[in-house]
């Protein structure tokens, strides 16, 4: 009981010191606000490409044969991919320098022995090379180029089939080779013109598909992830050594100041935070219903205790203000890195992508945006509840051992 009371006195005792110092409290708000806004409005400009700006391919034949340059010449006129691809035929070396100016994203190469693979039934291979300065793009390609080669392989037994029969009837070389090519010219028609090049795997960008909604949404996470630790920094006074003692004396630890001070930091940027989704909400128009908004509140409840109780654990581990100040701030700025926020994870390294999708803040920051422009009916609370209680328990170990070697 006196722990309950020793917490609810700390906790009127901190909301009495926010009001007392209401004046500097509204700037605590409103530079996050406009300090984000420019760093976004950045962002956008930099990350979003243009419409009109489509990537570029090199295509490099060399085996220029009937059939090489008749799939050469559809692709580059294909409806699929020309309203946001350009190929462009050249030479290999051509393509090489291009690669070297960053006029191309790769180019792609026909080798010498397309054609005899093909009617042969060896492998089909396409080499792609790319461009090391636009990585994004050249992954693009090479899913694209990989589709386009599967459905190779795959008319390629037909081909062989008929092929064979042919041969068995005996019909001449000639006559043999047109029917054999009237046969890939229907396939690659069909490949070509069924827009299969594109729908065989689809990959959804939020962050590109939505950028205003995506960057606003991201703009605000980062915001409260701010106001959180500003508030919490705001409540955490540099007590004199007579103080700690005295309140030691009184049964008072520390544990009980850092929970008081998050529900204060908790109840405070909450009541911010929901003035400023509100705002967020009338301007882009969410389309979003009761159970959303209780699936958000949720998420974002778990991520600010997860956020206060690493704050909390290194106020403990470092008694130096400076230090532990130093401290927390990296820890923001890690937290707000792999939330996806500041960049999005699409852009980072496979293997980065999968270590930082164990990250408390990418977990929240991917179920919100999910909910908020996807229209996802359900989030996984799990993970985001063990981490937060694992963190107590850390924090509540380290406060019990600190307390005891100090005796």
């Amino acid at each position: 009981m006196n722990r309950i009371k020793h917490i609810q006195l700390f906790t009127k005792n901190n909301f009495m010191q926010l009001k007392r110092k209401w004046l500097p409290l509204p700037l605590l708000f409103i530079f996050p606000l406009l300090l984000i806004g420019l760093v976004a409005a950045l962002l956008i400009t930099i990350v979003l490409p243009e419409e009109n700006d489509p990537i570029q391919i090199g295509i490099v034949d060399l085996d220029k044969s009937d059939e090489t340059k008749l799939v050469t010449g559809l692709i580059e006129e294909s409806s699929a991919l020309s309203s946001f691809i350009q190929l462009h035929s050249m030479t290999e070396n051509e393509a090489k320098t291009a690669i070297q100016n960053n006029d191309i994203s790769s180019y792609l190469i026909f080798p010498e022995s397309f054609t005899n693979n093909l009617y042969s039934g060896e492998s089909v291979q396409l080499p792609i090379i790319g461009n090391p300065n636009r990585k994004i793009d050249s992954y693009l390609i090479q899913e694209i180029i990989e589709s386009v080669t599967r459905h190779i392989r795959s008319s390629q037994a037909n081909i062989l089939t008929i092929n064979e029969y042919a041969k068995q009837l005996g019909m001449d070389d000639e006559t043999r080779n047109d029917l054999i090519f009237e046969q890939f010219k229907e396939f690659v028609f069909y490949t070509l013109g069924s827009n299969q090049i594109l729908n065989e795997k689809e990959v959804k960008n939020i962050a590109m598909s939505s950028p205003i909604h995506y960057f606003s949404l991201a703009a605000w996470f980062i915001i409260l992830t701010i106001w959180l630790f500003i508030i919490y920094r705001f409540l955490s006074n540099d007590e004199p050594l007579r103080m700690k003692q005295r309140m030691k004396l009184y049964g008072v630890t520390e544990l009980q100041q850092s929970i008081a001070k998050s529900i204060v930091t908790i109840n405070t940027v909450g009541f911010f935070a929901a003035i400023t989704f509100i705002w967020l909400h009338l301007f882009l128009s969410f389309g979003l219903i009761l159970e959303d908004y209780v699936r958000i509140i949720g998420l974002l409840l778990l991520y600010c205790i997860t956020f206060l109780v690493g704050l909390a654990i290194i106020e403990t581990v470092f008694t130096s203000p400076k230090i532990s100040l130093f401290i927390q701030l990296l820890f923001m700025l890690l937290v707000l890195a792999c939330s996806g926020a500041i960049l999005p994870v699409i852009y980072l390294p496979l293997q980065l992508q999968e270590l930082i999708g164990y990250s408390f803040s990418f977990q929240t920051f991917s179920w919100v945006t999910d909910i908020i422009l996807n229209g996802r009916m359900f989030a996984d609370f799990i993970p985001l509840l063990l981490t937060a209680l694992t963190g107590y328990f850390i924090l509540l170990g380290i406060s019990v051992w600190k307390e005891r070697a100090q005796l």
